[in-house]
């Protein structure tokens, strides 16, 4: 993917539906790299919803889902060094915030949450 176009955003707007259409692939491949994409989102917290929104099918992926992850990276690719930094400091405090949405995936009605930290 080095030699990729980039893309501007991460995911297209009203474009959730229809990510996980295709055929079924190489569940190990997908699992590595949604792996690397979540390790990758507390840094980049521009990716965060889209990385959930792949994240919730590792274990039936699509060849949808990996157009999805292709998009991401191409999207990342633009975005080198634009990530955020954590220093370490004596009075650095800590807060998270989390929230549930019970069934509220349209896909699988399955529950879906999410996560804000504050440093």
């Amino acid at each position: 993917m080095l030699g990729c176009r980039t893309n501007n955003t991460p995911i297209e707007l009203g474009n959730k539906d229809r990510l996980f259409e295709g055929e079924p692939m190489n569940k190990t491949m997908y699992q590595q790299l949604v792996g690397k994409l979540i390790y990758l989102s507390h840094t980049s917290p521009d990716i965060a919803f889209v990385v959930s929104l792949v994240s919730q099918y590792m274990h039936d992926p699509g060849q949808g889902h990996l157009d999805a992850v292709h998009k991401i990276l191409r999207y990342l690719k633009l975005s080198l060094g634009k990530e955020l930094f954590f220093k370490k400091t004596k009075d650095s405090t800590i807060q998270v915030y989390t929230d549930a949405n019970w069934a509220g995936s349209i896909n699988d009605r399955k529950t879906t949450s999410g996560y804000c930290s504050m440093i």
